[in-house]
């Protein structure tokens, strides 16, 4: 009921924010995908056994995508946006699953969302070095995994993460601004990390997640810019056996420069405490920085990047730390069909804390691959 409620209230505000008459069109459906295969090489100095060489789909870059998209008397826009993709932790440890399925209404008034949709952090902010990588997209989290896995150490600082995206996918509604002279603004609510038609509660994990964001982007001359941010906020309910986590509060920065075919962009987030138990005093639940850099050459681009970040989850004054260099080329060889060449340089030391021996890892990862979209 909750959810055809907010459904319903989305459609009669969006209906009255609309300004202006037009043709109604009946919605049309388009199919599109793409499938991505690499060739995975790893040298570490932890390699454990049968590691070094594996040949598996990109994930992030394989899914086949449903769109309808109609419009009513008023002006109105709807859409329907469904994604299929393949994941891990399925039968056998693989299988597809649905990414993303969401309902969204546009206007004069901005757009207004419902359903498993990314938060306005990624939507309306996000900006950072990964942003304008090539290829596996640098150090985007939905692309940890498949590099991480070759490392043989757990750390949660091999790829970005900021509590401000940490919705993800999950059940919400959302708000964003028209843009108004270069700037807009959104907000999105996320009541569990519950997605698609499960139903869940807002009273365990991370609920009742808020998140803020705000950007704006111009020109001046052949000179473009960006620069944005985002705050997240929301209720930490995991707490189990009288143990209290501390709730979340999380930023995130970024800015953006382009001119001549060229795009630099750097982001510094901070977790402050955010999920840490109440009782561990100086526990920090992490912070970092970035800095990327692309070029496009037409039928192709290259980019690197440079990443630190660190945390101590453990309050035990001794940080765990990763450094990051990545450099990747891609070049669309024709129409749908394109190829990647990415590498990763990781300086890894983890300093696990609670009686478990600290260990470390400099680890070379490559990456070879195609897609082909359609």
């Amino acid at each position: 009921m909750k959810k055809v409620l907010l459904t319903t209230s989305a459609l009669a505000g969006a209906s009255l924010l609309t300004a202006g008459t037009a043709a109604a069109e009946a919605p049309v459906m388009t199919f599109s995908g793409a499938l991505a295969y690499e060739a995975v090489m790893f040298d570490g100095d932890q390699a454990d056994a049968g590691t070094g060489f594996n040949v598996t789909a990109n994930e992030q870059q394989s899914e086949l995508v449903w769109d309808a998209r109609g419009s009513a008397d008023n002006g109105l826009k709807y859409r329907a946006n469904i994604q299929w993709r393949w994941a891990n932790g399925g039968a056998g440890g693989n299988a597809g699953t649905f990414d993303e399925a969401w309902l969204d209404f546009t206007g004069g008034f901005g757009r207004l969302f419902i359903g498993g949709e990314d938060g306005v952090s990624d939507l309306a902010a996000g900006t950072s070095g990964h942003s304008v990588q090539v290829g596996t997209w640098g150090t985007d989290g939905n692309n940890a995994l498949r590099h991480v896995n070759f490392l043989g150490m757990s750390t949660a600082l091999h790829y970005y993460a900021s509590h401000a995206g940490m919705t993800g996918d999950a059940n919400k509604i959302g708000y964003i601004t028209p843009n108004f002279g270069g700037f807009s603004a959104g907000v999105s609510y996320s009541p569990n990390s519950t997605f698609l038609q499960a139903q869940g509660t807002n009273n365990d994990g991370n609920a009742n997640a808020w998140e803020f964001a705000a950007g704006w982007s111009g020109s001046f001359g052949d000179v473009t810019l960006g620069v944005d941010g985002s705050y997240g906020i929301a209720d930490d309910q995991s707490g189990v056996n009288g143990v209290d986590n501390e709730d979340v509060g999380s930023y995130m920065v970024g800015a953006t420069v382009g001119f001549a075919g060229f795009q630099i962009a750097g982001a510094f987030l901070d977790n402050g405490d955010s999920n840490c138990v109440k009782t561990v005093t100086n526990c920090d639940a992490g912070d970092g920085w970035n800095v990327g850099a692309s070029y496009n050459f037409g039928p192709g681009a290259v980019s690197i990047m440079y990443q630190q970040s660190e945390n101590d989850t453990d309050g035990n004054g001794q940080d765990d730390e990763v450094s990051i260099l990545h450099a990747g080329v891609n070049y669309n060889i024709a129409e749908g069909l394109s190829a990647h060449l990415n590498g990763y340089w990781f300086d890894l030391e983890n300093e696990a804390g609670s009686g478990v021996a600290a260990n470390s890892n400099d680890a070379t990862v490559v990456i070879l691959g195609t897609r082909v979209t359609f």
